[in-house]
């Protein structure tokens, strides 16, 4: 069988559902060469399980995945190999921890005017380890019985255009760039196949953007050759993952997209030439 990696995987430090351990154990189930830890805002679980690694099992990329704003759009940039103790990155996470913990206070004041009670420390019970996002509100409004469905609360309330969203605070796609190359990292963008975020493509690579994710569950075969050969003839890096949150109807499950570890093993060639290059 031809070795296979699996660089996008979420915990529940972030949206996701499953914990580090869990998470952990599913990758050496899999026998996984590789694997990242690409949490939204955050990198508690990747240290989370960093204590936990044995001596034979898969590495562990260093992964993040901020996101970043661009003409109202929602653009994610995939952090790799960064200096996980990184003051500035440190420094950006805690304030997106912050804001987001806001944000959630103000989905659920304008819950409240529609006429949706939700506690505060309900949801903030629900998010766990992670800062509060949608997700954790749309599972109390499912659970206190607003909607019928984890997809309704969306459609009916917070989605981009629900009456009760709350745009996020992002950095520019520039900006997250940048504080992934300050601490060492290497900068690609996520799910370019998903919205408009492909459509960037060349004006990120301006900004100093590293790669592509051409490997995603929502691209399909065509669009991931395409990216591919994209990042054949352009000389940026291709990766891959199944972004998994381990939620039903979001996405694959961990290694789904049998991601070929040759696209690792360039990502982590990468990442050795520029350490050479600061030495």
């Amino acid at each position: 069988m031809p070795e296979t990696v699996d660089l996008h995987l979420h915990t529940d430090f972030s949206d996701g559902v499953t914990s580090p351990e869990e998470v952990l154990n599913k990758v050496r189930e899999l026998n996984l060469v590789a694997f990242s830890i690409c949490d939204h805002d955050n990198i508690d679980g990747y240290f989370a399980i960093k204590k936990l690694l044995d001596e034979d099992d898969p590495e562990l990329v260093p992964g993040v995945e901020l996101s970043a704003g661009a003409g109202g759009e929602d653009i994610h940039i995939l952090g790799y190999y960064f200096d996980p103790d990184s003051k500035n990155l440190k420094k950006a996470l805690k304030m997106f921890r912050e804001s987001r913990n806001r944000r959630g206070a103000e989905m659920l004041n304008k819950l409240k005017k529609l006429g949706v009670e939700l506690s505060y420390e309900e949801v903030r019970e629900i998010a766990g380890n992670s800062a509060i996002g949608r997700p954790n509100v749309a599972d109390a409004l499912f659970r206190n019985g607003y909607v019928g469905s984890f997809d309704e609360a969306f459609v009916r309330y917070i989605g981009f255009h629900g009456p009760a969203y709350v745009p996020k605070q992002n950095l520019t796609p520039q900006e997250a760039i940048e504080l992934i190359h300050e601490a060492g990292g290497i900068a690609v963008l996520a799910h370019p196949g998903i919205a408009k975020a492909g459509t960037h493509i060349e004006e990120l690579i301006r900004y100093g953007l590293d790669g592509i994710e051409a490997y995603h569950p929502n691209h399909s075969t065509r669009l991931r050759n395409s990216y591919l050969k994209y990042a054949s003839r352009t000389g940026i890096l291709a990766t891959g993952g199944s972004d998994y949150h381990g939620r039903e109807g979001r996405y694959g499950n961990i290694d789904c997209m049998k991601v070929p570890a040759e696209l690792w093993l360039k990502l982590k060639e990468r990442h050795l030439k520029n350490r050479r290059g600061k030495n």
